[in-house]
């Protein structure tokens, strides 16, 4: 079963500057290609278990609480909706970070078109 834990420290990707959501994502797709490569198809470890290991692989979390909150969408979405349990898992941890923090405060000093690309996605999501 895909396990997403929330984070225990959010210092391991520490920054001056803020990680932005797309380099976030193509942090999460190099990772998941090799994930896939190495481990899904090489040692035929499933979807879930490759799912796991791109989100062990950043486990420590990010410095910044927006960083994480990206992080877990984009991990939702990698998630292709295969695992409902994982599905429903994933969607708690970011219902959770946004009541914690809230979505305006989140993205207070993110630049609009960057607000605009990851408030798309939590419409499609269905988070706002």
């Amino acid at each position: 079963m895909l396990y997403f834990r929330p984070r225990k420290s959010l210092y391991l990707f520490q920054s001056e500057e803020r990680v932005p959501y797309q380099t976030l994502k193509a942090w999460a797709l190099d990772a998941y290609f090799d994930f896939c490569r190495c481990s899904g198809l090489v040692e035929h470890w499933s979807h879930e278990q490759v799912l796991a290991r791109v989100d062990y692989s950043f486990e420590g979390g990010f410095e910044r609480p927006v960083e994480d909150l990206m992080w877990r969408v984009i991990l939702l979405v990698l998630s292709g909706g295969w695992h409902p349990d994982g599905e429903s898992r994933a969607r708690q941890l970011i219902v959770d970070a946004l009541a914690e923090h809230g979505l305006k405060n989140l993205l207070a000093d993110v630049p609009v078109d960057e607000v605009v690309a990851f408030q798309h996605d939590l419409k499609i999501l269905k988070f706002i």
